[in-house]
């Protein structure tokens, strides 16, 4: 005989073993896509055949390394909305995606009280970008690196900025205030850190972004220099949590660039 199916309280959050499943999940086809892209790279194919082939599986692990990154992020904005849910599940997950996941919930949050949201479980995540309109995060990476070295900001605090700005230049505006690339700059301020660089240049607003930074008193007071990008605390206290992250699991910046997108 078929089994009784009673109707969910629409007023209970997720249930807290299913969510931890479900990120488990996702980051077991990530760790399997990535040592699947470790092989397949490593491969001498030696006919054109053998190389499409290999190509294509390529370009399967890949998606499949996003996709799972797009569910996780589904599953963090879950959490995010249910703070009950996020003290059930956080215990049950590997430690070393609670640290990251934990971070980046608190970065979430700080955003909210931005934006003025204090209902949290209504924030959804909307996949509207391509992931192919942002540069390559190789390229990305290689900017807040070349930025660190010289001017010493660390260059988790400029990932994190460039994704709350414009999802990693996918958003390039203008802002309701005026505000273009990347980084957001305010053609004002473009012109004085810019060094005469394309606004809409990642690896030119990166360095700017840096700069002003400096100015403001990084890397020695990065509170102080971070208020300065945006004068909110809650948008410091963002940028932290998403760099923490960024610092805690090198990867956890991987799996962010493809939020929010679609490809």
């Amino acid at each position: 005989m078929p089994l009784t199916a009673l109707a969910r309280d629409p007023g209970a959050g997720p249930n807290a073993h299913h969510e931890a499943a479900r990120i488990i999940g996702a980051e077991l086809v990530m760790r399997d896509a990535l040592a699947q892209l470790d092989t397949l790279q490593s491969r001498h194919p030696a006919s054109l055949a053998d190389a499409l082939r290999n190509e294509l599986a390529i370009a399967g692990a890949l998606y499949a390394y996003r996709q799972a990154a797009r569910q996780e992020e589904l599953r963090i904005y879950e959490l995010a909305g249910y703070e009950s849910v996020e003290a059930a599940v956080m215990p049950l997950l590997p430690a070393g995606v609670q640290g990251p996941i934990s971070d980046t919930i608190a970065a979430l949050h700080s955003l909210y009280i931005l934006a003025g949201i204090d209902q949290y479980y209504l924030v959804n995540v909307h996949f509207t970008h391509a992931y192919s309109d942002a540069a390559p995060l190789s390229a990305l990476r290689s900017f807040y690196v070349e930025a660190q070295s010289k001017y010493g900001v660390d260059a988790s605090y400029l990932a994190a900025i460039n994704f709350i700005e414009s999802n990693f230049g996918r958003v390039n505006g203008p802002s309701s205030a005026g505000a273009e690339g990347p980084m957001q700059f305010l053609p004002s301020t473009w012109t004085e850190y810019g060094q005469g660089g394309n606004i809409m240049d990642p690896h030119s607003s990166i360095l700017a972004a840096a700069r002003y930074l400096v100015r403001n008193g990084a890397p020695y007071d990065m509170r102080n220099a971070i208020w300065h990008y945006n004068n909110s605390f809650d948008y410091v206290d963002s940028v932290e949590s998403f760099a923490r992250a960024y610092r805690a699991d090198p990867m956890w910046l991987d799996r962010m660039y493809y939020w929010n997108t679609f490809g």
